[in-house]
């Protein structure tokens, strides 16, 4: 299954399970991820599930930018549209997620941070 995790100073902060055909990333309150970052349009970004086009039963999936006002990052350089691979990197506003294929992929467990 594959998972987007925050990622803040090098340490995985929350991660999701990308279950969806489409998942909507933003600031607004009814995105499947919310992100708070002002510099984060309300529909920022979304991963679309798609069939493989060479693998039947397969699925592959896509980053998107949903025209934001800051654009969305994908291992640093700016995308419309592209498929997504393990341990690619994705910067939506200030924010940094990484996405994984499979929880076996370097996934840890969530950190927790006590203040």
């Amino acid at each position: 299954m594959a998972y987007l995790a925050l990622i803040i100073e090098d340490v995985i902060i929350n991660k999701w399970e990308l279950t969806e055909e489409v998942t909507i990333l933003g600031r607004a309150r009814d995105c499947d991820i919310q992100i708070d970052d002002q510099s984060v349009s309300s529909k920022h970004a979304r991963i679309v599930s798609e069939p493989d086009p060479y693998l039947k039963g397969n699925r592959v999936l896509y980053l998107e930018d949903l025209r934001s006002t800051n654009g969305t990052q994908l291992n640093n350089l700016p995308v419309t549209k592209e498929k997504l691979s393990d341990g690619d990197d994705v910067k939506i506003g200030f924010t940094d997620f990484q996405y994984f294929e499979n929880q076996q992929s370097g996934l840890d467990d969530t950190s927790v941070i006590i203040s």
